[in-house]
């Protein structure tokens, strides 16, 4: 099975819209985070050289990287893939 970040937002009971943001509005928000699934949750501290909210990870973005992470680990969001000669 394959998740996503609007996954873990409502296993966190947090809001989740996919859109595009401007610069500017993303150097006002109190914090910033890209995903992927590949790297999981990545914190954004700095845009353009300016501090995001304090400059330092944020609790959201910590609590989002923790359950990325409990999800990586749980075998219901898992799926074994096979590679020709492996065991």
């Amino acid at each position: 099975m394959e998740w996503t970040s609007p996954d873990l937002c409502a296993e966190m009971g947090i809001q989740c819209n996919a859109q595009d943001i401007a610069a500017e509005d993303l150097k006002s928000a109190d914090e910033v985070f890209v995903t992927s699934t590949a790297g999981g949750v990545m914190p954004v501290s700095r845009i353009d050289g300016q501090s995001i909210g304090s400059g330092e990870v944020g609790l959201l973005s910590e609590r989002m990287i923790a359950l990325y992470w409990q999800f990586h680990e749980d075998d219901r969001y898992r799926s074994v893939v096979s590679y020709p000669g492996s065991t």
